[in-house]
């Protein structure tokens, strides 16, 4: 906590501070002011929590220099010292917000109890703001997330009207890293450059910002200036998609799905790092491969996008190919058939659910063959050790029992199979290095029993390692 002594006199300024600094460590006097021109200033640079002013100094005096702080920063409490004991000082001074008033020569038990309230009051003001800080931010997530959705939850509504009573518009912006790692983008430099209300959600492969506007329209030159603004910030390997400005909120998610699919198209042409969706009108048939192929990739938003920017153009025909490939590409990955039939999907609405579920269906499929790979680093950094497949499983989040079923599936081997090969292995090229004895083999790929390492090793190639390794170098 930071503080400011303003005295003109130098022994009351130096008795003060040893004062403070003997008995309130936790206040830490930074300057001293020796008039009111001096505090002001002190008060812009370094911006104190607390200030300690005397009224009668040269120039400025402790009042008119209280009144100039307070429009500069209203947060600073005031403790006024004064030789005058009058009722016109302290009517003044409360009206400046002075938390507190002590008469010269001042009582070492006044100043600090004078100190230890406001202390305690900024420190309850700080938690307060903070209590206050996460209670919004936890609204403005939970505001974006049921955005997102669509049709957006209803609940939606009634939280925008709360976060932003006088909203009357807004737009998305989605930024992609060139290698997929958001982490390094700093949350405050966006902040910084958008200079509406906004809500930044972080997500592990990008960040979406919604921007929310006073006005009805917000022109185009401004979007582009505040997605320019922020490239220059982040780099060249941000990619910036900008959405169309939406009055509607249940038009928010098309603002989204146009930001997120600029976003795409900039990382993949590399033309500029910034700006709207390209349209490029594509046939029937390469509409229903683009949408199959979000599909397959569990991408949601371009799978969404794709579909209903092009429904207009789908006669009956080609929604039911449509449906039949997305039925092979569900069959084919041995993802388990969904009860719907091309009857069932009549309305928009019916589509969108429909779809959703099969881009989240092959999303968890992607994230299981994920699981499995990082499962096979995981054994091939460990095999030294002795591991277990609970503790593998452990290592990518996933119970015992389906991560087996999901390993063998994958790989064809079960996991005892695959880390068995792979100590195998290892053993034969320690064999090949001829520097190490049977013995030392057998710890180094991870086994305590010599005879049971040269047992399997048998089993797997036939021969006793002794007998491989002669014959190697023969």
């Amino acid at each position: 906590m930071r503080l400011v002594i303003a005295e003109d006199e130098h022994l009351e300024r130096k008795a003060m501070k040893k004062l403070i600094r003997e008995n309130i460590p936790k206040i830490q006097v930074i300057e001293e002011a020796v008039n009111g021109r001096e505090a002001i200033e002190l008060a812009k640079t370094i911006q104190p929590n607390i200030m300690l002013m005397d009224i009668k100094m040269p120039g400025i005096n402790g009042l008119e220099a209280i009144k100039k702080i307070s429009k500069i920063n209203p947060d600073i409490k005031f403790i006024l010292v004064s030789a005058h004991d009058t009722f016109e000082y302290a009517k003044t001074a409360m009206r400046f917000g002075v938390k507190d008033y002590i008469l010269k020569p001042s009582k070492k038990a006044e100043i600090k109890a004078a100190l230890t309230r406001v202390k305690k009051e900024i420190l309850s003001e700080a938690q307060l703001k903070e209590i206050h800080a996460e209670t919004e931010n936890i609204l403005k997530e939970n505001f974006i997330t049921k955005v997102l959705q669509y049709p957006i939850h209803p609940s939606a509504h009634k939280l925008y009207k709360q976060l932003y009573p006088n909203a009357k518009s807004g737009f998305f912006l989605v930024c992609l890293h060139e290698e997929n790692d958001i982490k390094q983008i700093c949350l405050q430099t966006i902040t910084d450059h958008i200079p509406l209300n906004h809500i930044v959600y972080l997500s592990h492969h990008s960040i979406t910002i919604c921007v929310i506007s006073k006005e009805e329209t917000i022109k185009r030159p401004l979007q582009l200036n505040i997605a320019k603004s922020l490239s220059l910030q982040l780099g060249k390997d941000i990619f910036i998609g900008i959405g169309n400005v939406q009055n509607d909120l249940e038009e928010f998610p098309t603002s989204y799905r146009q930001a997120y699919s600029a976003s795409i198209q900039l990382k993949n042409e590399k033309k500029s790092s910034y700006g709207f969706i390209q349209k490029y009108k594509l046939s029937k048939d390469k509409t229903i491969k683009t949408i199959v192929q979000y599909i397959d990739m569990g991408n949601e938003d371009l799978t969404l996008y794709h579909f209903e920017s092009s429904l207009s153009r789908f006669s009956r025909y080609d929604k039911e190919r449509l449906f039949i490939q997305i039925q092979h590409l569900l069959h084919n990955k041995g993802i388990a058939q969904m009860k719907s039939t091309i009857e069932s999907l009549k309305t928009m609405i019916d589509w969108i659910k429909f779809l959703k579920v099969c881009c989240l269906k092959c999303k968890e499929y992607n994230q299981s063959l994920q699981s499995v790979e990082k499962a096979k680093k995981y054994i091939l950094t460990n095999y030294n050790k002795q591991i277990t497949l609970e503790e593998v499983a452990s290592s990518v989040n996933l119970s015992p029992n389906y991560f087996s079923h999901l390993f063998r599936k994958a790989l064809g081997e079960t996991f005892i199979e695959f880390l068995t090969r792979v100590r195998m292995e290892k053993a034969v090229d320690l064999l090949a290095e001829n520097k190490y004895s049977l013995k030392e083999i057998n710890f180094k790929i991870g086994y305590n029993d010599p005879n049971y390492f040269s047992r399997v090793f048998k089993r797997h190639y036939g021969v006793s390692p002794r007998n491989y390794q002669q014959k190697f170098f023969k």
